[in-house]
Formats: C-alpha cells, sequence, structure tokens
C-alpha cells in the first residue's frame, strides 16, 4: 500500500483515534502482567517437564532467510486479558510483513519481559510463578519444535531488571524495605546481579555474578544488542538515575561485565533530561531508539558505538502519531516496525514503520502494507530472524 502524505497521515490520526489502537514498542520493565500459567500447563507438573507442541510447524513458503517476523503477545482485550500467543510471518523485498501463520501458545499466560536465541533455543522470560522461562527449538526448517519450561528462581528482592546472556537468565539489582534492628522499615536499593544458568535443559539455582552494577537500582528497563546490554532509568538511592544509560559487555563466564554510564538522555527539543514513562527501547542496525511510552509520542535516537557499545548525541526524531506503549519493537534494513500494542485508550492489530536515513533523520510513520496481527494485543516481544 503506497498512499500520499496526505493519507498516510489522515490513516494515522484515524487508527490512533480512541476506539481505533495502533501499536506501540515494547518495554521489558516493571509492570508487566504476573499471571500464572496455562490451565494443565506446567504449574502442576515437575520442573523441568516437556509439553510438546502439537505439531512442528514450518516456516512459510517463500520466506527469505533472515527475513521472519515471530510475535509472542500476552495482552488482549476482554475479561481474561492474559494470553500467550505466538504467530509467525514472513517479510518480502520491500520490509512488508505477510500474513500471519498461529504457532502453538506459549506455555505462560501474560506479557513476556526479555527473550533471546541461543544455542538453537528460543527462551523466554516471564513473570508467571513469580519468575519462570519457556523455550523452545529452532533451526532453518523448523521454528518450534516442544516448549519446555519452568520455574527460575527470584533475587530477593522485587523491582529488578532481566536480560538474556546467551542462554543464562540474568537479573539485575532490585529494591524493597528491610526492617532495622530497631524495627522500623527502611527501603534498601540492591546492586546485585544473579545468574541462572541454562544446564541439562533446565536452569539451576541462581548464582551470584562477579559483577555487580554501580549501586543500588530498581525498576529500570533493560535492552539487549549484540554483544552488549543497557539499563536505563530506574529508581536510586542518589535520585537522579532516570535520565542515565548505563552499558556493559556480555560475558559468557560473569554473565555481564562492567557497566558504565555511557550517556544521560536528554530531548534536544528542550535541553531537558527525558524520563520518560514505560518507555520502548529499541536497537538494530547500529542505532538505539527510544521510542513513546505513557502519554508520550517522543521518539529519540542515538548511534551505537560498534567496538564498546557507547551512546552518541540524541536526536529528536519523527515523533509517533500518538502515545504508545507495550508493543514489539524491531529493526531491519534501517526500517524500525512497531508491531501491536496499546495507544491511548485500547489495544491495535496495526504494524506502523519508518526508516531512518543515511544522515539519521528518520522518514514518516505508515501503516505497513503487509497483514495486520490476527488480533490487537500488547505486551509483546518481536524478534526476526
Amino acid at each position: 500500500m503506497r498512499a500520499r502524505r496526505g493519507s498516510k497521515a489522515k490513516l494515522l490520526a484515524l487508527a490512533l483515534a480512541p476506539g481505533v489502537a495502533l501499536g506501540c514498542a515494547v518495554t521489558f520493565g516493571p509492570g508487566d502482567y504476573t499471571g500464572g500459567a496455562l490451565d494443565g500447563g506446567v504449574t502442576d507438573a515437575p520442573p523441568r517437564s516437556d509439553v510438546a507442541l502439537d505439531d512442528a510447524r514450518a516456516l512459510p513458503d517463500g520466506a527469505p532467510a533472515g527475513l521472519r517476523l515471530l510475535v509472542i503477545a500476552g495482552e488482549k482485550d476482554g475479561p481474561e486479558t492474559a494470553t500467550n500467543d505466538v504467530w509467525l510471518a514472513s517479510i518480502d523485498a520491500n520490509g512488508d510483513v505477510g500474513p500471519f501463520e498461529t504457532l502453538q501458545p506459549a506455555l505462560f499466560r501474560g506479557a513476556p519481559v526479555t527473550a533471546n536465541v541461543a544455542g538453537g533455543r528460543l527462551f523466554v522470560a516471564t513473570r508467571a510463578l513469580e519468575r519462570s522461562v519457556e523455550h523452545a527449538a529452532i533451526d532453518a526448517g523448523v521454528l518450534l519444535s516442544a516448549w519446555r519450561g519452568q520455574a527460575v528462581d527470584r533475587p530477593p528482592f522485587g523491582g529488578y531488571g532481566q536480560a538474556f546472556s546467551g542462554s543464562s537468565l540474568l537479573a539485575f539489582g532490585g529494591g524493597g524495605e528491610v526492617t532495622d534492628d530497631g524495627g522500623s522499615p527502611q527501603l534498601v536499593w540492591d546492586d546485585a546481579i544473579h545468574v541462572a544458568r541454562f544446564e541439562d535443559g533446565g536452569f539451576g539455582a541462581l548464582e551470584p555474578s562477579t559483577t555487580r552494577l554501580p549501586f543500588g537500582i530498581k525498576d529500570m528497563t533493560m535492552v539487549s544488542y549484540k554483544s552488549f546490554v543497557y539499563l536505563f532509568g530506574g529508581d536510586a538511592a542518589s535520585g537522579d538515575q532516570r535520565s542515565k544509560v548505563y552499558v556493559a559487555r556480555l560475558d559468557a563466564t560473569a554473565g555481564v561485565g562492567a557497566f558504565e554510564e555511557t550517556t544521560r538522555v536528554v530531548n534536544p527539543a528542550t535541553s531537558q533530561p527525558y524520563t520518560p514513562s514505560s518507555p520502548v527501547l529499541c536497537v538494530g542496525d547500529g542505532r538505539f531508539v527510544i521510542a513513546g511510552g505513557t502519554g508520550s509520542d517522543i521518539v529519540l535516537s542515538s548511534a551505537i558505538d560498534e567496538t564498546d557499545g557507547a551512546l552518541g548525541p540524541w536526536r529528536a526524531v519523527t515523533k509517533l502519531p500518538g502515545a504508545l506503549r507495550a508493543a514489539g519493537c524491531v529493526m531491519w534494513n534501517d526500517t524500525v516496525h512497531l508491531v501491536g500494542g496499546y495507544g491511548a485508550t485500547s489495544r491495535t492489530d496495526r504494524i506502523i514503520r519508518a526508516r531512518f536515513a543515511a544522515d539519521g533523520t528518520l522518514g514518516e510513520w505508515e501503516l505497513s502494507s503487509g497483514e495486520k496481527l490476527p488480533e490487537p494485543r500488547s505486551g509483546i516481544i518481536a524478534l526476526t530472524f
């Protein structure tokens, strides 16, 4: 679908109107749905039990290598909002998304937190069973062969961030109240990093990492890019953490290396620190993008130094057509795609995209000319491979 500039604007405005949802990108941060497993799922089964798919699904015919879109959606409309949909679509040479195929649902209902592909398996962390991971095999001919899932030990405090280092699941910081000797509650922020390693088909007990956060932080947002992991915002005793971004290198032994502050996020339009609520973090093609959030349509971008993960100056780029949060976000061929999500008042089934030029400017947001999601969804992880 190719439309004139005015037609695009009208389409996007209509999609953002109340009752007509348009998507925003996913946030892997606190506040995700914490529902339980599917009825008859692994909740009542021993840890590490296999739950097989009905059948192994082949990739759609004609899907070129490296151009497949996998969507894992955890939130829907209706009285029972938690879901565990898994959808797959091909992407053509123009970047258009084709019709979605419905795959076997994942094990756990509710919004996923973070995901990674390592060792021929897709790993998805969720907040079901307090903290859990579901995983399934991936290879060139079969996308999902069998789901497995288990509860994973959680750190001592809530509000921790999560990311994968290969197949190991990391937990960063957290915070909560502790009672001192006088019986008075005291708020603490944790700087510990814990590792749950995947071995022999399951995740073992938590191990402390040899590295720690620069200071105690809770309620941060995490995102990974190649061999780097980024930590944005959160609460800390210092009180000025919300606009900071830290970067560390993922490490096979320790899980993660030392975190270094790489930037403070500043909105160039106001020259003020930028501290959105529930922002979208999207990384790819050498760019770090912060898009939308609760009540926000602002999009900022920064270049990533591929040698050390450092971020360059922040640039205000084309705004979203409306406030967006909780959608899937993927980048390929210098184009950022936002899949589903939650607009100002409702969820969406639409996919929007915008392309970066060589000079770092971002073009207009447009509705993808490909197939939309089978149903409106938010709480999404989207991956391309």
